[in-house]
């Protein structure tokens, strides 16, 4: 299969179910009219698709946020890897490659229960795949719970003293748009990060968006404290970050 062409038949998760898929929905905003995208609508749960027309499958469908894991870790367990282990059988069943989310969370697997999902599904993924390693995403319309929506909103009640590599969500759907068209050559690699390669304190992003914002700096365990990307391998391909969150 040429996975450089154009008019691809993807099947697309994670438009639909809980908190709406941020990335997904982006994508699918700005990439219609480069592939032929179908929105999968129900619950991946629920999963029994016959994928006999489709050249792909791109699945952003998951439980997020390393936070809420601590309290559903059942939950994010059936979503994240019982699901996507029934998705990729699939996958491997109708012959189709398939991309997916996974997350920078998996360099420090143990710290939470969402971690452990994306690095499981790394590890279940089938030969003909990819995993994206997401690190922090953020931009408009994101999740309600994201910490660059809830400071523009007014939201937030402290800050941590961790840094991220806040990655602007059309970057990442670029880089989505790149690692399909590059899949055959990319895929060898098994998971890729996706992110600027240039962290940002917390600190520094609030003080951005919200001058002033006078917002105390607290200890939070159970997640990651530094975060950075090596985005050398999909730069090689052809993909360059536009955004950058002290810039934006």
């Amino acid at each position: 299969m040429d996975h450089k062409a154009e008019n691809m038949n993807i099947l697309l998760t994670g438009t639909q179910g809980y908190r709406r898929g941020f990335i997904a929905n982006h994508f699918l905003d700005n990439y219609r009219r480069k592939y032929n995208i179908y929105e999968y609508a129900g619950d991946i749960r629920d999963w029994d698709q016959d994928l006999t027309d489709f050249d792909m499958v791109v699945h952003l469908a998951a439980m997020a946020g390393v936070r809420m894991s601590h309290k559903k870790p059942d939950l994010y367990w059936d979503v994240n890897v019982v699901a996507s282990q029934k998705i990729f059988d699939s996958c491997v069943k109708y012959d189709v490659p398939i991309i997916y989310a996974s997350s920078s969370s998996i360099y420090e697997w143990w710290l939470s229960p969402y971690a452990m999902t994306k690095w499981t599904m790394e590890h279940i993924a089938p030969d003909n795949s990819l995993g994206l390693r997401f690190h922090t995403v953020y931009g408009p319309n994101s999740r309600e719970d994201m910490l660059y929506d809830m400071l523009q909103q007014g939201k937030v009640d402290y800050l941590t003293n961790h840094t991220r590599d806040w990655t602007h969500v059309a970057d990442v759907c670029s880089a989505i748009d790149v690692c399909i068209t590059e899949f055959d050559a990319l895929k060898n690699h098994v998971a890729v990060d996706v992110g600027n390669g240039a962290p940002v304190s917390v600190v520094d992003m609030a003080d951005k968006v919200c001058p002033g914002n006078d917002l105390p700096v607290v200890a939070v365990s159970g997640e990651r404290e530094h975060t950075l990307a090596d985005p050398t391998i999909l730069i090689r391909h052809g993909w360059r970050p536009m955004h950058h969150v002290l810039d934006d």
